[in-house]
């Protein structure tokens, strides 16, 4: 393709039917003499920059802005050796080299027509001004004044949104906007009329709950209560009573259970107890719309919810041995789920192939309380940031279950000693643990220091007083697992390009164990607290695997090194 040397954009027909890729950037940037050079340089530095952050040469990716977008908003620029500025500037540099090719339509960044900058000195809070910013100069570019817009051209707006910029989220945008707007246009003297407010949520997938027979719904409520063993001397008493967890999830395993039945076509007014799901054809029914749901493949939820299913047969609603040995055969029909790591947590572990990784998550803590630290005015954020600092740090050296994780209180399950030497420990009791074994750790002193710093000092400054618990609200009560869970996600991939979540801190301790200490796997079964070696066996026995391969390869590699020196010449005795 030639462009000439003339410093003229290049019309459609010059680009003809070829297609549009990162490469007729460059080229294009080549002939525009009017830029100066630095920028140029800069511009052009962002689009290869972009090409090998997307893992391809420049004439392989397509110009698809909104493609790019995505694929460029699921790499961390921490994980790929970048700061967060850098990666910013990137992709500002990168829209301003499509912009300058003039190959594609970017959004235009027009000042604002009269009369959007009279709407926006007329709407009140900054949320308004923001938030309608975008579309007003989108609307000033094609002289579309306020009291035009309509679905059409929020419609437009966000197709140039995606065709002309990277933005992160245009869904998100879309409906941003829309809700700003129609709070603006109930106001009757600015003159806009209403637009469409989107929702992107899918159709629920399970049927209302409320939607169900009330009878069902009895049926249910009296199960979960047996299985409670509220009245332990009932001559029916279930032997051993359900855990809290394990009874809100039962109540969900019927949830979804119910949901399937209907979708099969099932009217919800026959759905009248807990006998109705296990006759063998709603069973049937059941498992066969579950496994559809998955394109047939295994699933550990439906593999769990048919053994759940023939529990509640036999022992609630106690069906005959004939039906029980048919909903039995039916199940085995079901997939089974492959032992070991599932495919998301072999990809969330292959980000530590990078030792960096690793040190980029145990320092976090520091640089996170440092910030802490140095906040004179501490609020919520603060708070919020401190909780982060504190779980990732409990996490790295006392891998908990999440759960356990939010409910830790101080001189109930933290007992910290502040003098030198002294030891302090986390404990929970075999109530609280899910193999009901008690569970017991030293606490690191680094810990134990921001522990203290944060009951002593930092917490009362926020909430007024010594906190009971460890994660706690402004106003004082817990926070849930939930809330706690959510903090450790965002901060671990903002600040150290992890993807990482709670539950995923006792898969990185088996990998660190079996990486130092091949088939370790009793070391690895007691810092997670399984009751069954078996069961850590089989879930890490993929990592000790890797370990000895490596092992192997360094073998062979010692053995060609060692094959190809020299031999030493044999000297014959003189005389």
């Amino acid at each position: 393709m030639n462009y000439g040397a003339k410093s003229t954009r290049p019309s459609p027909e010059d680009l003809g039917a070829e297609q549009l890729t990162l490469a007729t950037i460059l080229a294009v940037l080549e002939h525009r003499g009017r830029l100066p050079a630095t920028r140029l340089r800069d511009m052009r530095s962002a689009v290869n920059r972009v090409a090998d952050l997307l893992g391809n040469e420049p004439a392989g990716i397509p110009l698809d802005m909104h493609a790019i977008s995505i694929r460029l908003s699921a790499i961390s620029p921490l994980a790929v050796g970048m700061s967060t500025k850098r990666f910013a500037n990137i992709r500002s540099d990168f829209t301003a080299a499509v912009k300058a090719s003039g190959v594609k339509p970017v959004t235009s960044e027009k000042s604002l027509s009269t009369q959007w900058v009279e709407l926006l000195k007329r709407l009140s809070g900054r949320r308004a001004q923001i938030g309608l910013s975008r579309l007003a100069r989108y609307a000033s570019a094609h002289d579309i004044k306020p009291s035009d817009v309509n679905d059409d051209v929020i419609d437009g707006f966000i197709a140039a949104v995606r065709e002309g910029s990277l933005h992160r989220q245009p869904k998100t945008l879309h409906r941003q906007v829309t809700l700003i707007w129609n709070e603006a246009a109930r106001e009757p003297l600015l003159g806009l009329q209403p637009v469409t407010a989107p929702s992107f949520r899918g159709p629920p997938e399970r049927i209302n709950w409320s939607h169900l027979p009330a009878a069902f719904r009895q049926d249910v409520d009296k199960y979960l209560s047996w299985g409670s063993g509220c009245d332990p001397f009932a001559p029916d008493a279930r032997p051993r009573p359900l855990a809290p967890d394990t009874l809100r999830l039962r109540r969900d395993q019927i949830h979804a259970t119910a949901s399937a039945l209907v979708a099969c076509g099932t009217n919800p007014i026959s759905i009248r107890s807990l006998s109705d799901l296990v006759t063998p054809a709603n069973f049937k029914c059941i498992l066969r719309r579950r496994l559809e749901k998955v394109g047939g493949q295994e699933n550990t939820f439906n593999h769990i919810l048919g053994y759940v299913l023939l529990q509640i047969a036999r022992e609630w609603v106690k069906v005959e041995p004939p039906v029980l040995a048919e909903l039995k055969r039916l199940v085995s029909k079901m997939p089974a789920p492959i032992v070991g790591l599932t495919d998301k947590n072999k990809r969330f572990l292959r980000q530590f192939d990078d030792p960096k990784a690793l040190l980029r998550l145990v320092r976090l803590p520091e640089q996170l309380w440092a910030e802490v630290k140095r906040d004179s005015k501490p609020n919520f954020r603060t708070l919020a940031k401190a909780h982060a600092a504190l779980a990732i740090a409990i996490l790295t050296y006392m891998p908990l279950r999440v759960q356990n994780l939010s409910d830790l209180a101080f001189d109930t399950h933290l007992f910290l000693r502040a003098g030198r030497g002294a030891i302090s420990t986390l404990e929970l009791s075999n109530s609280e643990v899910k193999n009901k074994s008690d569970l017991a750790f030293d606490i690191p002193p680094s810990v134990t220091k921001m522990l203290l710093e944060y009951r002593d000092r930092i917490a009362p400054r926020i909430i007024g007083h010594r906190p009971a618990q460890l994660f706690v609200k402004v106003d004082g009560t817990p926070k849930g697992a939930r809330s706690v869970a959510l903090l450790i996600a965002r901060h671990t991939k903002t600040r150290a390009g992890i993807v990482l979540s709670p539950h995923q801190f006792r898969h990185l301790s088996a990998k660190v164990l079996l990486d130092a200490q091949p088939g370790a796997f009793e070391a690895v079964r007691q810092l997670l607290g399984h009751k069954n070696g078996q069961t850590t066996v089989n879930a890490y026995a993929g990592i000790d695997s890797r370990r000895a391969a490596r092992h192997h390869q360094n073998l062979i590699d010692k053995a060609i090194a060692e094959a190809s020196l020299p031999r030493l010449r044999r000297q014959r005795p003189h005389g």
